[in-house]
């Protein structure tokens, strides 16, 4: 065999190596990119929340228990309730 055709053919395995090689980084970077683009898992849902009136029981700053906040009871707020007019002239 001649230290051409030698030469030759260490030029092709090399070409071909190269290309198996270059096939294999263009894969692992295209899985890459399928990861990082997936969508998210679906969030898992929240409980369902049940939530009773209880009209029979005095509120917080329901004094009298009839289910609403008067005037004169503990809960009553001046500053966000009523005519917002506060303080003893009221």
């Amino acid at each position: 065999m001649s230290r051409a055709r030698l030469f030759l053919d260490r030029c092709r395995a090399a070409a071909v190596l190269a290309g198996l090689l270059a096939l294999l980084v263009l894969f692992a970077a295209a899985m890459v990119g399928a990861v990082r683009s997936a969508p998210p898992a679906p969030a898992r849902p929240a409980p369902p929340v049940t939530v009773v009136a209880d009209v029979d029981r005095e509120g917080p700053g329901d004094d009298n228990g009839d289910g609403r906040v008067d005037e004169d009871e503990s809960g009553w707020d001046c500053r966000t309730m009523g005519n917002r007019v506060c303080g003893p002239a009221a």
